[in-house]
């Protein structure tokens, strides 16, 4: 962080990039949860077709994986974080308004999803946490 600037914008840049690390901190829990859940259910009840049932803990594996390592670097103000930031997001989005329609339609799961995944990239590009995550000429 650049240490010509006065307190109060040290804290701006700070706070705004806390609340973004809380927020993808709070979607990390929620995957690995959401992975747990889904590894007991197939142990336990099993998956109608075995391969998608595997496919399915792969891809949760994954995304539990990669918004977890995006926490981490949030935490540490890492400027290589950004671009996993925003691709969660948008993966988020995606599935938030997936969740919305169909036959197994969740309104409050999707709403609960849009509102993370839009204040998650409201706070991205913010031009304090821009700031705060961007490469010093040392790096």
């Amino acid at each position: 962080m650049n240490t010509s600037l006065k307190p109060a914008s040290a804290r701006v840049f700070r706070g705004l990039l806390t609340v973004l690390a809380v927020i993808v901190s709070v979607e990390a829990v929620l995957v690995l949860l959401a992975t747990v859940l889904a590894v007991g259910q197939f142990f336990g009840h099993g998956a109608k077709v075995e391969a998608d049932g595997a496919a399915y803990l792969v891809c949760l594996a994954i995304g539990c994986l990669w918004v977890g390592v995006a926490a981490v670097g949030l935490w540490f103000a890492q400027p290589w974080v950004r671009g996993l930031v925003i691709t969660w997001q948008l993966v988020q989005l995606a599935v938030g308004v997936g969740a919305m329609q169909g036959l197994l339609a969740g309104p409050l799961v999707g709403i609960l999803l849009l509102v993370l995944g839009l204040a998650g990239i409201g706070l991205v590009f913010t031009p304090a946490v821009t700031r705060s995550l961007a490469r010093t000429p040392s790096e």
